[in-house]
């Protein structure tokens, strides 16, 4: 994954707060080795996978709109 560099490391400071997620244990599991896989941890993991959940959204909302 090319893209993965795109997503780096958050300032100190600049998140407001954590938030909680809760997943079954077998999304646990799934979670826990694709971050092991990429040598990144589940938190960076997590955050990645909302940051291009956020901008898929945001792209199929703008595609709706011009429809």
């Amino acid at each position: 994954m090319n893209n993965l560099s795109k997503v780096g490391r958050t300032a100190k400071g600049v998140t407001s707060r954590p938030l909680g997620v809760r997943l079954t244990p077998d999304e646990v599991d799934e979670v826990e080795g694709y971050a092991e896989k990429l040598e990144r941890s589940r938190a960076w993991f997590l955050r990645f996978l909302i940051l291009r959940g956020l901008a898929d959204y945001k792209r199929e909302l703008t595609s709706k709109s011009t429809h």
